[in-house]
């Protein structure tokens, strides 16, 4: 079991799923604000409510896929402290 005080370590898997929420979230804004007030983010794209409603599907679910392994890469191999300690009456 790994010490409470050698702290979090960042390894590449981290900083790749770190990226890949990154690349979605800034999908996701491109199609919500194209959807919301009709303006383009970046780079001419979306162009239509069609690609602005894609770009915001995919973007949720990178972020929600990329969400859910950074969470199981944070607690590999350790243990959260308030669960090792025993419940009181």
């Amino acid at each position: 079991m790994q010490s409470a005080s050698r702290g979090f370590r960042v390894t590449p898997r981290l900083l790749l799923w770190l990226v890949l929420d990154l690349v979605g979230m800034v999908l996701f804004a491109g199609g919500a604000l194209y959807l919301a007030a009709g303006q383009v983010l970046f780079l001419r794209l979306p162009t239509t409510l069609i690609e602005a409603a894609v770009l915001l599907v995919a973007g949720g679910l990178l972020m929600l896929v990329a969400a859910a392994n950074l969470l199981r890469e944070g607690f590999s191999g350790r243990t959260v402290q308030a669960l090792d300690k025993p419940l009181r009456d």
